[in-house]
């Protein structure tokens, strides 16, 4: 999820984080966890987990005989996700630091893995996403979200002219584009998903529409756009956020479009071929089936 690489803050951002995972994450992961029908007594991978929004939903499907692995590299956001556990009374989420990239599946493989908005977190989306299925067992369920084509674009607009000043040159200022913008529509998910081999897959539209509060969406580029204010001085990062709050005041905005789409999909069986009619099945592997043939 996101918004794991938002460091704890003051008591003020965290509670603007607080608002942004009720309003934003939360819901997102919730659709997902429910988009992948997990059954009572699974064993779940959360990829990318952040601090929790879609392994403490996924816990509460599975049950307490099911176990949730929530595996990402921030700290900061385990941390929160443990806390939140705790809060649930949930005993059978683990929150656990590593990289899912190098993450071993269990003995017979997950029977689900869920990937909340972490895949654009990978250096390379298909591959990554190919990882992950070798982690799930035949049979298993992939389930991912994707933000849809449109969703936050006006934050793109805002955040560049409010940095601009900052950094006079084009150059200084790399476009925070999707890298999945591409996946942005239920078709083309659709064919993507199909494309690592996936059967019986299904997507759905997820409408969410978040408050076009200043605050709240300035920390949302925390996350969002994550590096464009790196190298900036405290006093250039404050001037950013104040025109930053300015343009969305002056658009007037009473909600930002941050709608997603949640993808799912069953990792195939292994087919067995099938044995000519009338022939004799193959003998077990250290015992033969009928006279063992002499030599001579």
């Amino acid at each position: 999820m996101e918004p794991r690489d938002a460091a704890a803050g003051s008591t003020g951002e965290e509670e603007e984080f607080d608002r942004l995972f009720s309003a934003l994450w939360s819901p997102i992961g919730a659709a997902t966890v429910k988009a992948a029908r997990l059954r009572p007594g699974v064993h779940v991978l959360d990829a990318w987990c952040g601090p929790g929004a879609s392994a403490i939903p996924a816990a509460e499907h599975v049950g307490p005989f099911g176990v949730i692995d929530a595996v990402d590299l921030a700290e900061s956001s385990l941390e929160r996700g443990r806390a939140k556990a705790a809060i649930h009374g949930l005993a059978n989420v683990r929150f656990l630091r590593g990289d899912v990239l190098d993450w071993p599946a269990p003995r017979g493989g997950y029977d689900a893995v869920v990937c909340a908005l972490g895949v654009s977190s990978f250096p390379d989306a298909a591959a990554g996403t190919e990882r992950l299925l070798r982690l799930i067992r035949p049979g298993g369920q992939l389930a991912v979200a994707v933000w849809s084509r449109d969703a936050l674009d006006p934050l793109t607009e805002v955040i560049h002219r409010a940095l601009a000043p900052e950094r006079p040159s084009a150059a200084d200022v790399p476009p925070p584009a999707d890298p999945l913008r591409h996946l942005g529509t239920s078709r083309s998910l659709r064919d993507w998903l199909a494309a690592r081999s996936l059967s019986s897959i299904d997507v759905q539209y997820v409408p969410l529409a978040v408050p076009g509060d200043p605050d709240l969406l300035w920390s949302l580029t925390g996350t969002r756009f994550r590096g464009l204010l790196d190298g900036l001085s405290v006093a250039a990062v404050e001037r950013v956020r104040r025109r930053f709050t300015e343009c969305l005041l002056a658009e007037g905005r009473d909600t930002i479009d941050a709608s997603a789409l949640v993808g799912t999909g069953t990792v195939r069986r292994v087919a067995r071929p099938r044995r000519p009619r009338g022939a004799r099945p193959l003998p077990a592997a250290g015992r033969p089936m009928g006279p063992v043939p002499q030599p001579g």
